[in-house]
C-alpha cells in the first residue's frame, strides 16, 4: 500500500491548532478570536491600520504563529508570560491613547486564555489580571423609543421592520442573526386569537443557547412577513427555515448578521443619529446594534422587572441551575415578568394604546368579578342569619 492510500495514523500527535479550533464551536466568535489572537501573536501586527481595512492572516501563517507559541509556553513558561505581559502594555498605551475602551480590553484575553485550555497548559493569570485597568462605566446610551418609532417610518421594507422591532423586543446580540429559524419561536395567544406575545430561542444548537421573549407586535410582525415570504418563495416557511431571508435570492437563503448591519446603519445614518461620537471617543453616542440590546434592558429595568428573570432573558448567567424548556407555553416561567415590560417593550403608540386599553379591561373584569363574589358571599350570609332568625321564632312542638 503507497503512503497516500494508507490511512491516517491514529496516533499522530494533534497540534495546538487542532486543539485551539476543536475547542470553538460558534463560527462567529471562532472568527472573531482569530483576529484578536492574531494581534497578540503577530510581532508584525499594524495597529495603526483600520480594523475594517484588514484582512484575517492565511490560516497556515496563523497555525504556525499559534503552534509555536504554545512550544514557546511549554518549555519556557516565563517567556511565554512575559509575551503576555507585554501585550497588556500594549493594551494599556492603547486606552491612554484613547484608541481602546477599557471594558473591550478584557475580551482581548479571552482568546489566550481559550488557546491555553485546550491545550491543558496550567497557567496563573492573577497578575495578569490585575494589571488590566478596572472596567468604567459605559458611556454610550440605548436608544430611545421615539428614535426607535423614526426608524420604522423609514424602514425600506417588511424585513427592515422584523430587524427593528426583533431586536427592540428580543433583546439578543447582533449574532443571533445567523441562527433564528422559523422553529424558534413560540407565540402564546389570548382565548380570542389575539397574541400575548412569545419565546424566541437564541443561539439554538449552541452551548449558550438560551430563551428569551417578544412581544405581541413582533408576532403580529411576523404574521405580516409570512405573507411576503408566501409571495415570495411560494410557499409557507418550513420550521428549518432561517427567520429572516436575503432579498435578491429566488429561495430563502439566510440574511446573516452582517446583512443585518448594513440594513440597521443605512436606516440610522439616514436619521443622522451617527454624526456625532462621544467626546475624546472613537465610539458613537449609541451603538449601531447593541443600541436595541440597552433599550431592552432600560424597558425591562423600568417595568421592575425581576433582576434574575431580566438577566436571564438577556443571556447573562446568573445562576447554575441548567434550564430544560419545552415547546408549551407553561414552562415558560418567565413570561410573567416580560408581561410588565410589554407595554414599555411596544414601539407603536396605537399598538401601546390598544394593550392599555385591554389591561384596563382586564383589570376592570377582575375588580367585577371580585365585586361580584363578595356579593354572592354577603347574600349567602344574609340568608344564614334570617335562617337562624326564622328557627329561632319558631313555637316548639
Amino acid at each position: 500500500m503507497s503512503k497516500q492510500d494508507s490511512p491516517l495514523d491514529e496516533f499522530s500527535e494533534i497540534t495546538p491548532y487542532e486543539n485551539y479550533i476543536t475547542a470553538i464551536r460558534d463560527k462567529v466568535t471562532k472568527k472573531k478570536y482569530a483576529g484578536q489572537l492574531e494581534m497578540f501573536l503577530n510581532p508584525n501586527y499594524d495597529w495603526e491600520k483600520s480594523q475594517q481595512k484588514r484582512k484575517l492572516l492565511p490560516e497556515k501563517k496563523f497555525a504556525i504563529l499559534v503552534n509555536n507559541f504554545v512550544e514557546l509556553i511549554r518549555k519556557d513558561p516565563n517567556a511565554g508570560k512575559n509575551k503576555i505581559k507585554r501585550y497588556v502594555m500594549t493594551l494599556k498605551q492603547q486606552i491612554d491613547d484613547k484608541k481602546l475602551n477599557p471594558n473591550t480590553s478584557r475580551n482581548r484575553l479571552k482568546p489566550i486564555k481559550t488557546l491555553l485550555r485546550a491545550n491543558e497548559i496550567d497557567f496563573s493569570w492573577y497578575l495578569i489580571d490585575r494589571m488590566m485597568p478596572k472596567e468604567t462605566k459605559s458611556e454610550d446610551r440605548a436608544y430611545t423609543r421615539t428614535e426607535i418609532q423614526k426608524m420604522i417610518v423609514h424602514c425600506e421594507d417588511i424585513t427592515d421592520k422584523m430587524i427593528i422591532v426583533g431586536f427592540s423586543s428580543g433583546g439578543f446580540r447582533l449574532e443571533a442573526w445567523d441562527y433564528f429559524t422559523w422553529s424558534d419561536v413560540v407565540v402564546f395567544k389570548n382565548d380570542d386569537g389575539t397574541y400575548k406575545g412569545g419565546a424566541l430561542r437564541v443561539y439554538h444548537g449552541d452551548a449558550e443557547e438560551y430563551w428569551t421573549h417578544i412581544t405581541p407586535e413582533f408576532c403580529n410582525l411576523m404574521d405580516i412577513y409570512k405573507v411576503y415570504w408566501k409571495s415570495k418563495f411560494f410557499a409557507e416557511p418550513l420550521p428549518s427555515d432561517p427567520l429572516l431571508a436575503q432579498e435578491r435570492l429566488p429561495y430563502p437563503a439566510r440574511l446573516k448578521h452582517g446583512g443585518v448591519s448594513r440594513r440597521v446603519k443605512k436606516i440610522v445614518e439616514h436619521l443622522g443619529l451617527r454624526n456625532n461620537m462621544i467626546p475624546g471617543k472613537k465610539r458613537y453616542e449609541v451603538q449601531l446594534d447593541h443600541g436595541f440590546r440597552k433599550y431592552f434592558n432600560t424597558m425591562l429595568r423600568r417595568a421592575k422587572v425581576n433582576f434574575a428573570d431580566k438577566e436571564d432573558m438577556m443571556g447573562h448567567k446568573v445562576a447554575l441551575e441548567s434550564s430544560y424548556e419545552r415547546y408549551e407555553e407553561e414552562d415558560f416561567e418567565r413570561f410573567s415578568e416580560y408581561q410588565k415590560a410589554i407595554p414599555f417593550l411596544t414601539i407603536s403608540d396605537d399598538e401601546r394604546m390598544r394593550l392599555e386599553n385591554e389591561q384596563l379591561k382586564q383589570e376592570k373584569s377582575e375588580l367585577q368579578k371580585v365585586k361580584d363574589d363578595n356579593a354572592k358571599i354577603m347574600d349567602w350570609i344574609a340568608r344564614q342569619e334570617n335562617k337562624k332568625t326564622s328557627d329561632a321564632v319558631l313555637p316548639n312542638n
